[in-house]
């Protein structure tokens, strides 16, 4: 995939910008409007030590197992995804803390998650599949898209013990 533009960039980055302003306002308005939730993702740098955060749409959220799905626009080469699957992440969601774990659950999981995201938002669908085009158009059946989406980079953040999660408060902050 090709590095987006300027304006891509811009957008991309505006949920960070905001979010490092704490204007939270949006983010509310967001998930109340198009029922979008963001994560907010604290990683550790690979090379550096130094912390890095990415603001993230959650595609699918698995609540039983404490499960937040999401799509990086660069799959595999994103560096939020090389750093987290080296070390423990920490995230924010809303008002919840909580150290994460990152697997790799692009294939049948992942494309069944898009999917019912693809669905349930349809104008949204329509935005995030022009910025990261995983898939051509959106207007084909179930079963076509499960097996276009089958390639698609989808990371599950798998929430650790809450026990763990009692320092992640204060290491999340940008």
């Amino acid at each position: 995939m090709v590095r987006p533009g300027p304006l891509r960039r811009l957008i991309f980055r505006l949920p960070l910008l905001l979010d490092r302003l704490e204007w939270h306002g949006l983010e509310r308005l967001v998930t109340r409007t198009l029922g979008i939730e963001w994560i907010v993702l604290a990683t550790r740098g690979r090379r550096t030590g130094r912390t890095h955060t990415v603001v993230l749409d959650i595609v699918g959220r698995d609540p039983i197992r404490d499960i937040y799905y999401v799509q990086p626009a660069f799959g595999a080469r994103a560096d939020w995804v090389r750093n987290a699957l080296l070390h423990p992440a920490t995230a924010r969601v809303g008002d919840r803390f909580v150290r994460v774990r990152v697997r790799d659950a692009t294939g049948t999981e992942g494309a069944e998650v898009v999917l019912r995201f693809l669905r349930a938002h349809p104008r949204y669908a329509r935005v995030i599949v022009w910025f990261v085009g995983y898939v051509d158009r959106l207007d084909r059946s179930d079963d076509e898209l499960r097996r276009a989406l089958a390639t698609t980079p989808v990371y599950a953040l798998e929430a650790e013990p809450q026990s763990d999660n009692a320092t992640a408060r204060t290491s999340v902050r940008p």
